[in-house]
């Protein structure tokens, strides 16, 4: 695979022999690429977690017999934590959440012994934690919990989406190649354009890591279309040579069916053809 990630970058041309690597080599190809871009939103998903304020101290709350107590009198409890861009609200057994303002984003309500998940406005589902409580779950370990967790989901689903935009690039740079769909098979085609889209998948990597600017980004996707150019460019010559007519030959002397008599042949000072 390196030598393919290697020519993928240097030497695309190269690239046409490996055309016949079957499709679970390709998918393994597609996720060590969106290992690389997914770099930056793990460092960035990482860092957000450790310095968030999504904290027990600052819940102000912590769980008594198995049940949400929250003593802070002068502690705010419609004003919502930060949870990795959403909300969280630890309330107190007195307070309606229905009075809260859920119609946008992602919201967590703790309450009592429930957390509930809400998105968008909707209640997508319930937690009952009063089994964890029982077994001697607090307040700050729930969190961690609930952040570890959130942290491992938003990497992941960072993951597969490299993996999907990755392919769609892939496709998107396959289409020219529908013209010649019936002389090169269209799944071989994908296949050697697939090992082209490293530099696609390299610029995708800085600019998660750095966060480059609109116009570097456009800049560098342009120059990461190189690859899958040269290799198109490739295929497109590989066709035409096979589908050009070849040019008839002149029999060699003493070849029957050569077309001319000895009378019609030049003088040998009149021979205008190149030496050979």
């Amino acid at each position: 695979m390196y030598k393919i990630l290697s020519d993928g970058i240097i030497h695309p041309r190269n690239l046409l022999r490996y055309r016949n690597k079957s499709g679970w080599f390709v998918l393994a190809y597609f996720a060590v690429l969106a290992l690389f871009c997914t770099i930056g939103a793990g460092l960035y998903y990482y860092s957000y977690a450790r310095s968030s304020g999504f904290t027990a101290e600052n819940a102000a709350c912590a769980y008594e017999d198995g049940t949400l107590v929250c003593e802070d009198a002068t502690h705010d409890y419609e004003t919502p934590l930060d949870f990795f861009g959403g909300d969280a609200y630890f309330l107190p057994e007195s307070t309606d959440a229905a009075s809260l303002d859920v119609a946008g984003g992602f919201v967590l309500i703790f309450q009592e012994k429930y957390v509930a998940f809400f998105s968008e406005g909707q209640r997508v589902t319930v937690l009952d934690v009063s089994p964890q409580l029982a077994a001697g779950l607090t307040l700050p370990a729930l969190m961690e919990s609930l952040t570890t967790g959130f942290l491992i989901a938003a990497i992941l689903g960072n993951f597969v989406g490299n993996i999907l935009l990755l392919a769609a690039f892939t496709l998107m740079s396959a289409i020219p190649l529908l013209r010649l769909r019936g002389y090169i098979r269209f799944g071989k085609a994908y296949t050697v354009l697939a090992f082209a889209s490293v530099s696609f998948a390299l610029v995708l990597t800085f600019h998660n890591i750095l966060g480059l600017p609109d116009w570097a980004l456009m800049l560098l996707m342009v120059v990461s279309f190189r690859s899958s150019f040269l290799v198109i460019r490739e295929l497109f010559d590989q066709a035409y040579a096979y589908l050009a007519p070849r040019e008839p030959q002149a029999p060699e002397d003493g070849e029957e069916g050569g077309g001319e008599n000895e009378d019609d042949k030049p003088e040998s000072g009149d021979d205008d053809s190149p030496d050979a």
